[in-house]
C-alpha cells in the first residue's frame, strides 16, 4: 500500500503551437501545463497461485484542482488501474523465458486523456541476477484512446471524432539495479504500433530508498519512499481532422510522484 504523499506535475510544455482556441483565453490554456501538488493514494495486491502463476494488480488514486469554464462539473478525482498475471515456461539459472498478460487503464486525467485501455498478452525474456534484473516483452493487444472533449469542442471537434480503438503491437523493456543495501534503481519503456505507425510511447524511472531498518516492524513489511517519473507520449493524428486545428496543443504529459509504500 502506498501512502498519499504525492508530487506530481501537469502536462509536459505543449508540442507544436496552433492557433488560439475560440472564446478559450489564451492564459487559461497554458494554466493545465503547471506543475501542482496533488494528493495520491494507491492499493495493490501482489500474489502466487499454487501453480507458481503470478498475480498482480493495484488501483491508483489521485485528486486534481483543475477547473475552467469548459466543464464546470469536472469530476476532481481521476485513477489508473493494474491487472495481470505471468508466469514462466523455462528457467535456467538467472535466464527465463515466459508469459504475461496485462490490462491497464487511465482514466479522466488532467491532461485530456478521457480513455485510456490497452490488453496486452506477450511473451517475456527475462534475466533475474542477484543486482540486476532485466526483462524483455512482445506482444500484440488492443488499443484505446479517447481524448476528453472539453478543448476540442471549442475548434469544431464533435466528441464521436475522439475516440480511436485499434488492434497494436507493443515492445517492452524492464531493468533494475540494486546500488548498495538500501537503494534500487529501476526503468521501464515500452511503445505501441499498429500498421499505420506508432500510438504511444511511455516511459519510467524510480529510485527506490529502502527505510525497514528505521522503519521496520509492527505491521508494516519492506517500507520505503520511492521518487518515480512517468512520461506519456501520444500520436493524435488519428483525431485531427482536415480544415479544424490540432485537436490538442500538447501530445504529451510527465508525472512525479514521491510516495511511501509498504507491504502489509
Amino acid at each position: 500500500m502506498q501512502s498519499p504523499l504525492c508530487l506530481s506535475s501537469g502536462p509536459q510544455a505543449p508540442g507544436p503551437r496552433i492557433g488560439a482556441t475560440r472564446r478559450r483565453p489564451r492564459l487559461l490554456r497554458a494554466r493545465r501545463q503547471l506543475a501542482h501538488l496533488r494528493p495520491h493514494g494507491s492499493v495493490s495486491v501482489d500474489t502466487r497461485t499454487d501453480g507458481g502463476a503470478h498475480l498482480f494488480g493495484g488501483l491508483e488514486l489521485f485528486w486534481d484542482r483543475d477547473k475552467d469554464h469548459l466543464d464546470a462539473d469536472h469530476i476532481p478525482v481521476w485513477w489508473q488501474l493494474h491487472l495481470g498475471a505471468d508466469a514462466d515456461f523455462w528457467r535456467a539459472g538467472a535466464m527465463r523465458l515466459g508469459w504475461t498478460a496485462n490490462v491497464d487503464t487511465r482514466i479522466n486525467t488532467v491532461s485530456s486523456v478521457e480513455r485510456n485501455i490497452t490488453a496486452l498478452p506477450a511473451l517475456v525474456g527475462g534475466y533475474d541476477g542477484q543486482n540486476f534484473q532485466a526483462a524483455l516483452e512482445g506482444g500484440a493487444g488492443w488499443y484505446f484512446l479517447e481524448i476528453d472533449d472539453d478543448a476540442p469542442r471549442e475548434l469544431g471537434y464533435d466528441r464521436s471524432t475522439l475516440r480511436h480503438s485499434t488492434f497494436a503491437y507493443a515492445a517492452t523493456a524492464k531493468a533494475r539495479l540494486k546500488l548498495g543495501d538500501i537503494w534500487s534503481l529501476s526503468g521501464f519503456a515500452r511503445g505501441w504500433w499498429n500498421n499505420h505507425g506508432e500510438l504511444e510511447r511511455h516511459y519510467q524511472a524510480a529510485l527506490r530508498l529502502d527505510v525497514g531498518h528505521w522503519m521496520g516492524g509492527g505491521s508494516m513489511k519492506q517500507p520505503a519512499f520511492v521518487l518515480s517519473a512517468d512520461s506519456y507520449k501520444y500520436n493524435l493524428d488519428p483525431y485531427n481532422r482536415a480544415g479544424l486545428p490540432p485537436v490538442l496543443r500538447w501530445n504529451d504529459d510527465l508525472m512525479i510522484r514521491l510516495v511511501f509504500e509498504s507491504k502489509w
